[in-house]
């Protein structure tokens, strides 16, 4: 009989993300070991997210990075991106566009 690891999976959302940390939403990451954002729809010329994390649901967003470079993620409406690695022990993910708004949902795995 082959082993089989199972994880939970969950999509949340729809979720608004705007050009700012303070007003974007803190996405739940603490439980998932990855996931994806899937972008519904970008508005007010959003081409580009970029990530930041916090360590609780009351704390200041804070930029990711990867050694001296933010880390962000070109998007397009209709397709989905991956949630960078670096953020894998954040217990909140926040996306914040370039500009404009971008409408989102998020599936994890945990």
């Amino acid at each position: 009989m082959a082993n089989k690891i199972e994880r939970l999976n969950s999509v949340s959302g729809p979720f608004t993300l705007t050009a700012s940390a303070s007003t974007s939403p803190k996405l739940p990451f603490g439980a998932s070991a990855g996931g994806v954002i899937i972008v519904d729809s970008l508005a007010g010329g959003a081409t580009t997210l970029a990530w930041h994390v916090a360590f609780d649901s009351a704390a200041d967003a804070r930029p990711l990075y990867d050694g001296a470079t933010a880390i962000t993620t070109a998007v397009t409406a209709g397709r989905a991106y991956a949630i960078p690695d670096a953020a894998f022990a954040a217990p909140y993910v926040v996306a914040v566009t370039n500009a404009g708004t971008a409408s989102v949902r998020i599936s994890v795995k945990g």
